[in-house]
């Protein structure tokens, strides 16, 4: 099974994000979709989805309690 490329991993952050919220933003306005945000906010959903994608390929060491993050 081929991997996510970051494009599909962004996207399906921001429909996660979407879909956790009601369709709706911190301001309670309605979401636009990935094709409507911009360049600048749909590059922060890809750098958002590096991070985690990083996070997921790099080996953590254990943590000392619970994650309180």
């Amino acid at each position: 099974m081929a991997r996510a490329t970051r494009l599909q991993l962004g996207r399906a952050a921001y429909r996660a994000y979407g879909e956790a919220t009601g369709g709706l933003n911190v301001r309670g306005e309605q979401l636009p979709d990935w094709d409507d945000l911009g360049g600048v906010v749909q590059h922060a959903w890809l750098c958002a989805a590096q991070e985690v994608e990083q996070m997921l390929s790099t080996p953590q060491a254990p943590a000392p309690g619970p994650d309180t993050d």
